[in-house]
């Protein structure tokens, strides 16, 4: 289970790596920001994972 300020963490993440992928002019670059904003959307909603530091 996650804590609070982790998931809070991870919104804020993603919502950083839309707003970059949005303003990005080159298409890969683009695309690598929707990726990692999907990797913490998951991190946010898929609460059963295991904390992503954890090896």
């Amino acid at each position: 289970m996650q804590r609070e300020d982790d998931i809070q963490y991870y919104y804020k993440r993603a919502e950083t790596e839309l707003e970059r992928a949005q303003t990005a002019s080159n298409p890969a670059v683009m695309k690598v920001h929707y990726l990692l904003a999907g990797y913490y959307l998951d991190r946010v909603y898929n609460r059963d994972l295991p904390p992503a530091h954890a090896g």
